[in-house]
């Protein structure tokens, strides 16, 4: 699932005396159940009022970053209209957790617009509007275009004799343990290194960074940047002129998060974190139609019109309505089947199906599955009322921004495939760059 709420209400404030507030929007006029799910929540209530009073007060002080504001808080507001509408979904009449849709995250972000940027991240958050595409590798990215940044390397030991330093006993039993599988990082000319190895299938990295003193290796503390984290890249650094630890974290096509702690002589310093906001783009990787015709480019209009209408409102009603012309019974009679309790959405089933190529193999490498959080919507096409069905692409617990987009038809009793498209989407231009406090360190 993507981050944040595609009901526009940005400019509504409720201000409040002193600390304490109240929703963005007027309670009594709730009328989604968005809305109705923040108002029933203190919590959550007090967070959204306080994100309006910072986006109005973000507004005031950057008026040349207007634009970029509104638009990025477009996309975080529907990341954050799908987190909760998930949470509705998945645990109806529950009221909203504190913590739904990183309100916090948002609001510091807006409030640190301002904060000056320590070293080496100054470089970085200069080299931003460089940035469009890709959504990985950023670092080496960045010093293709010139940045002044060189990323260590990762040694190739076969076992850890071929360890060139004097390990001091931490670093030593850090050579060897776990499955045998550790690393150093090898950076010319740096004071410092680590060794490190990832485990299980999440990639969580295990770091024991080390000074260098002549032949000798000595372990210092790891910055909180090195911590026991997933699913992340954790890199040694040179920028400019400093060593850094740092580690990239990826929060979808709209979000990057680099956090570093910079080389001190004998230890690292204090922690700091940079968050870059971005636009994203949807593009067309691949579609096909029944019987094996691919690509099939009229359903790939469709699926990328159905998408980015989503793209914008995440929401199961921003697809609801029946197509002038459509067929209300063929529509009714598909959507029942694929919710039967045998059937391709059935509520309490543990299975998806995955994006039908039929036999084009154009998903071949994509994360295609369905899952839970997949909505059945009508759609019409070739003339023909069909079940439309989009998700964010999955396999296994494991989701991307990407969109996959599907058509069904009920013939004998039973849903058959007959269209598809995957859509992409991608890092667009760079928006806006805030430092944040770091967050602590999460136990694993």
């Amino acid at each position: 699932m993507r981050h944040p709420m595609r009901s526009i209400f940005i400019g509504a404030v409720v201000l409040a005396p002193a600390v304490s507030y109240a929703a963005g929007f007027d309670c009594a006029k709730a009328s989604t159940p968005i809305e109705k799910a923040i108002c029933a929540s203190p919590k959550v209530s007090a967070l959204d009022g306080e994100l309006g009073d910072a986006f109005k007060a973000a507004l005031a002080g950057h008026p040349d970053k207007a634009d970029a504001l509104k638009l990025d808080q477009r996309h975080w507001l529907a990341s954050r209209d799908e987190a909760i509408s998930s949470q509705i979904r998945d645990e109806p009449g529950k009221t909203l957790s504190g913590d739904v849709a990183r309100y916090r995250d948002r609001i510091d972000f807006l409030k640190g617009l301002d904060a000056p940027v320590p070293k080496p991240l100054d470089v970085i958050a200069a080299a931003l509007p460089k940035l469009s595409g890709s959504q990985y590798d950023v670092l080496h990215g960045l010093a293709a275009k010139g940045v002044p940044l060189v990323v260590a390397k990762g040694s190739d030991m076969s076992t850890p004799s071929d360890f060139p330093y004097e390990a001091d006993k931490t670093v030593a039993d850090a050579l060897t343990e776990g499955s045998g599988d550790a690393q150093y990082r090898v950076l010319a000319g740096s004071p410092v290194s680590s060794v490190y190895s990832l485990q299980g299938t999440a990639n969580c990295w295990s770091e024991t960074p080390f000074r260098i003193e002549g032949k000798k290796a000595i372990a210092v503390e790891a910055p909180d940047a090195w911590g026991a984290d997933c699913m992340s890249s954790h890199e040694l650094v040179k920028i400019a002129g400093d060593y850094a630890a740092v580690v990239v974290g990826y929060g979808g096509a709209d979000e990057l998060r680099v956090q570093a702690a910079r080389w001190e002589g004998k230890a690292f310093g204090k922690d700091a974190l940079l968050v870059a906001r971005f636009d994203h783009t949807l593009s067309i990787k691949g579609s096909a139609c029944a019987p094996k015709q691919s690509p099939c480019e009229n359903f790939a209009a469709t699926a990328m019109t159905v998408a980015s209408r989503f793209d914008r409102s995440p929401l199961a009603d921003t697809l609801a309505r029946l197509p002038q012309g459509a067929d209300k019974a063929a529509h009714a009679a598909a959507y029942a089947a694929a919710t039967a309790d045998d059937g391709m959405a059935a509520k309490k089933s543990q299975t998806r199906p995955s994006l039908p190529d039929f036999g084009t193999g154009y998903t071949a490498g994509s994360m295609a599955d369905y899952s839970a959080e997949g909505t059945l919507f009508p759609l019409t096409f070739r003339g023909e009322t069909l079940l439309g069905y989009i998700d964010h692409g999955h396999v296994g617990w494991r989701v991307n921004d990407d969109w996959i987009v599907s058509a069904w038809r009920l013939k004998a009793g039973k849903l058959e495939p007959v269209a598809s498209a995957y859509i992409e989407v991608k890092r667009g231009a760079f928006l806006l760059s805030s430092m944040v406090p770091v967050p602590a360190p999460e136990p694993h």
